[in-house]
């Protein structure tokens, strides 16, 4: 990880644990079948823009991950906790997808979402909460420390957590800052989209601090810099770091203090 002494712990426990709470209501609309109505305004996309080679096979990949059974349904608690995982690692990765290929899809969006590595760890840190929650991790600064180990490798304990933070005021300013709770007009795959911009800039000026967080592989990087394919690269980089995050947090949850239960 890039050693940045500069940026205290303190620092990263204050836009982590805010992050901890604004993820909850992505998590919701994640559990839907069409969550922010992505796979209607896909379907639009192909009607009307006549998408190149690349944009097709983003298009099916992204389209195959989301017709997934969710959660909620009665035989979902019987399920083992790995596919349990695996749905929300396989369900992020269809829509770290398409934030990552947003720009190539919808030239009028890119103007508002750049994307940077906190955008990234946001999402990141939405797969990290879910394998929390799937594990049974309840409190919030257990949720925040896993969060933050994973995305930082710095040691961040649940007591750093509420060291660091007052929870209650938290909760208040984050309802407030990302507007939950609140009547708008907006709908679908940009109200989705606007919610994680939202969430990655309580993260703001900690960019370098999430330089090394889980990515792919070099190859899909050097991919994603390039015009037209470049959205294909994305999609890879960020499935496969949501992968690793995933993974990560899982072994934490399995082999350290924050233990609640085995792997099965």
């Amino acid at each position: 990880m890039t050693d940045r002494p500069d940026v205290p712990d303190s620092a990263v426990v204050l836009a982590l644990s805010r992050v901890e709470f604004g993820i909850d209501s992505v998590l919701d609309a994640l559990r839907t079948q069409d969550p922010f109505g992505i796979r209607s305004t896909l379907a639009e996309y192909s009607a009307q823009e006549q998408p190149n080679l690349a944009e097709k096979g983003l298009i099916l990949a992204i389209d195959r991950l989301l017709q997934m059974k969710v959660p909620g349904h009665a035989e979902w608690p019987t399920l083992p906790l790995g596919k349990r995982c695996d749905w929300w690692v396989e369900r992020l990765g269809g829509f770290a997808a398409v934030v990552a290929g947003l720009p190539r899809l919808s030239g009028a969006a890119a103007d508002a979402l750049p994307i940077k590595d906190t955008l990234g760890a946001a999402v990141q840190a939405m797969v990290i909460g879910a394998v929390c929650r799937e594990y049974g991790v309840e409190a919030h600064a257990d949720r925040t420390a896993v969060i933050a180990r994973v995305l930082t490798a710095r040691p961040i304990t649940p007591d750093d957590v509420l060291r660091y933070d007052d929870p209650t005021a938290a909760g208040k300013d984050v309802a407030e800052q990302l507007g939950l709770g609140k009547e708008s007009d907006e709908a679908g795959l940009r109200k989705g989209v606007r919610l994680v911009w939202r969430i990655s800039k309580l993260m703001g000026g900690l960019g370098e601090v999430f330089e090394e967080r889980p990515r792919g592989s070099i190859g899909a990087r050097m991919l994603g810099k390039l015009p037209a394919v470049g959205v294909v690269g994305g999609f890879f980089d960020e499935r496969k770091g949501i992968r690793k995050a995933a993974y990560a947090a899982a072994e934490l949850l399995s082999t350290s203090a924050f233990r609640v239960k085995p792997i099965r």
